[in-house]
């Protein structure tokens, strides 16, 4: 008994040194973790060809950088090279003369003629210019933790892709579960982040490539804006709003008022609510029911909420935090409704 208990002190000094050794990191290693338990199924439909878990998982691991990483890096270089080459003496003419037309606009209109000159006065080039640079500064930093986090997540996915078979059977052999309920949490886990991750891919890769084309139909960067619009639509509730609002408004300012109302419209009927409300729900239906090997007992809805959730406690990553813990706490909610509410039930 002396010797427990001796023990149970040492291993819990143990582990609250490990935490705090790998404090700085255990957010990037749970996000690789959740990543590898998404996409593990990638690793083994490459092993089938290539006969080689080492090779499986370089494989499997690169994929995972094109289609996550590359992007966003591609999005942040771009961003950082617009603002270097900002012209800001015809910026500050473009502003001035949109002021002035603001002003006339004014004179026209009774209603609001008391409000828009004050208001008008308060906003100055040199405001919006500091305004922008410190955006700007802030992009940077948050660019270059990306990249810093990014790192660390590709060094610890490609560990969880090589290593985690073995690790899942060293965990079901010391967790004090029987193995069909530990197989039962993992799969309704595994489930749902697989889930989430294929439609959420399905629907960036449509929504990005629609407004791709329309953007360079107009004139603009396709490819840069097709990316952008892709990574906003899955932010809930606003997505592409935040890309397609700002061309209309660059539109408009050029003339372009029919391009405006073309571009406004193609963007929220057809990918706003087509795509994201009818093709998204059925694209959803199609990963549960035909591509997944047992279809998951969860609701489209809660998964919806549960990404909302999710990137409102941990921002960008909470599209994957978010499904997890959900999943988790359901999967939970299962076992002991099989394992003590049926039992006991059936003692009565």
């Amino acid at each position: 008994m002396q010797s427990k208990i001796v023990f149970g002190l040492l291993f819990g000094g143990v582990c609250v040194a490990t935490l705090m050794l790998y404090q700085a990191y255990l957010f990037n290693i749970l996000i690789a973790f959740l990543l590898c338990v998404a996409t593990i199924w990638l690793k083994h439909w490459l092993q089938n060809y290539v006969k080689n878990a080492l090779l499986a998982s370089l494989f499997a691991l690169l994929l995972m950088i094109g289609l996550v990483f590359i992007p966003v890096l591609f999005v942040c270089y771009r961003a950082f090279l617009g603002v270097k080459m900002i012209n800001w003496s015809s910026l500050q003419s473009m502003f001035d003369q949109s002021k002035l037309a603001l002003q006339n606009l004014a004179e026209k209109l009774p209603f609001i003629h008391d409000y828009l000159p004050s208001l008008l006065n308060e906003i100055s080039f040199a405001k919006i210019s500091g305004i922008v640079l410190k955006l700007s500064s802030i992009v940077g930093e948050n660019g270059l933790k990306f990249i810093i986090d990014g790192f660390v997540v590709i060094v610890f996915l490609f560990v969880f892709f090589y290593f985690g078979e073995r690790l899942y059977a060293y965990m079901k052999r010391i967790l004090p579960f029987e193995e069909a309920q530990i197989n039962e949490v993992a799969m309704e886990v595994s489930g749902t982040l697989r889930l989430v991750f294929l439609s959420t891919f399905f629907n960036v890769v449509m929504q990005g490539t629609a407004f791709g084309i329309i953007a360079y139909f107009f004139g603009f960067d396709g490819v840069l804006l097709g990316i952008l619009y892709g990574i906003c639509s899955m932010i809930p509730i606003v997505g592409g709003v935040i890309v397609w609002l700002p061309i209309c408004a660059i539109l408009v300012y050029q003339g372009d008022f029919k391009g405006a109302v073309i571009v406004g419209l193609y963007s929220a009927v057809f990918i706003g609510f087509i795509i994201d409300n009818i093709v998204k729900p059925w694209l959803i239906g199609i990963v549960n029911k035909r591509i997944l090997r047992t279809p998951l007992q969860i609701n489209e809805f809660v998964i919806f909420f549960a990404i909302l959730a999710g990137i409102g406690a941990f921002g960008f990553w909470g599209i994957i935090i978010g499904p997890a813990i959900t999943a988790l706490f359901i999967a939970l909610l299962r076992v002991y409704e099989h394992e003590f509410v049926d039992k006991n039930k059936d003692m009565i």
